[in-house]
């Protein structure tokens, strides 16, 4: 019997939306520049930024644009570079929403990845930077463990990259994505895949979670370390976003379950603040009837705040953040989220920022304890 979902919000909502102090613009849209579907990364240093996202300069904002716009800050993301200059073939090949990670192999060698999709989705594509983002490879399909296998792919590059360990004790990385129950790159089951050499090569894929649309996975790791748990978009709109967990370390899943509709939406992106609460950035899109609630409007990109405890618990968490409005319905989020070492979140979206304007890129700048004297 399928659960109805939640039809009710219970939680406080504080509203920075307005607050435009807190806005810096990381690429500003205009009559013919679209930008959208930005991703970010902190290097160790606590205040080097990245920020890569896909753009349109032709005046049209259709997704599955055209990957090869980036951007450098050096001061926790108070000012942004000029574009930085990328290998050509990224604006030929790449696709798409693209997600940067930096992943540390077993020898302690830093690389910076960029993921993303090639334009008909046959594989997921990558770049690699060696040097802490001054140079930058061409867009290569994905690295293969076994090149006899199949390349990797799927509906959107890997939300989220952890390191883990497998059951012979050896030191990975783990990343999911979605296909669907027949192999295409849909939504609707999720796949994981590992790597053992600092993500340039990826195998062991497997499906973890199949259930309703599941799409665009995000995982983040309990504070005690001894549990994974997934956070799921659920595409077909027919209830709650959902939840899986692992308790070890990836081998096996947990049956899954809808999420509280106050954390039902898309492309969940969890980050730890230094007192050890949840941030989770996300684009509110409640399933069914519940989208007439006017306490959850799909218009805000939004930040969940509560206790990890809370979402394997059923609960609802603190507190939900509206960071920016946009003018265009739900086409926004898609998001980066930092934390700088004071504690300050830096929040980067894509978002119609003025009626008259295409999407930008903009960051929005809040600490939780600010929020919670607003």
């Amino acid at each position: 019997m399928k659960n109805e979902p939640a039809k009710h919000i219970n939680l406080p909502i504080v509203d920075l939306s307005e607050q435009t102090e807190r806005h810096v613009f990381v690429a500003r849209g205009n009559e013919i520049e679209w930008n959208g579907h930005p991703s970010t990364v902190l290097l160790p240093d606590g205040r080097t930024l990245f920020c890569v996202w896909q753009g349109r300069r032709d005046g049209s904002r259709k997704h599955g644009a055209l990957v090869g716009y980036m951007k450098r800050s050096d001061d926790g993301g108070r000012t942004w570079s000029d574009y930085i200059d990328l290998p050509p073939n990224w604006l030929e090949i790449a696709r798409g929403a693209p997600l940067i990670h930096r992943l540390v192999d077993g020898l302690g060698k830093a690389r910076i990845f960029v993921f993303c999709r090639d334009e008909n989705r046959t594989t997921f594509l990558q770049a690699v930077s060696e040097d802490d983002g001054c140079t930058w490879s061409e867009m290569r399909p994905i690295g293969l463990a076994d090149p006899a296998n199949e390349p990797i792919t799927g509906w959107t590059a890997p939300i989220t990259i952890l390191v883990s360990t497998a059951p012979d004790g050896r030191r990975r990385h783990l990343m999911w994505y979605e296909r669907n129950r027949a192999g295409e790159p849909k939504p609707g089951v999720i796949w994981q895949s590992a790597s053992y050499d600092g993500g340039l090569t990826w195998g062991e894929s497997k499906p973890v979670v199949d259930k309703a649309g599941s799409s665009e996975p995000a995982c983040v790791r309990s504070p005690d370390g001894k549990q994974l748990l997934l956070l799921i978009r659920e595409q077909n709109r027919e209830m709650n976003s959902l939840m899986a967990t692992s308790d070890d370390d990836g081998e096996t899943w947990s049956e899954p379950r809808e999420l509280p509709l106050a954390l039902t939406g898309d492309r969940h992106l969890p980050r730890y603040a230094p007192d050890g609460r949840l941030v989770i950035d996300f684009r509110p899109v409640p399933p069914g009837e519940a989208k007439t609630l006017s306490a959850f409007p799909d218009n805000y990109c939004t930040a969940w705040v509560g206790r990890y405890e809370d979402i394997v618990e059923g609960r609802e968490g603190e507190r939900l953040i509206r960071l920016l409005r946009s003018h265009r319905g739900a086409d926004h989020t898609y998001p980066g989220l930092e934390v700088l070492p004071d504690g300050t979140f830096v929040a980067t979206t894509y978002i119609q920022y003025q009626p008259d304007e295409l999407q930008s890129i903009v960051s929005v700048r809040f600490r939780l304890d600010e929020i919670e004297c607003e």
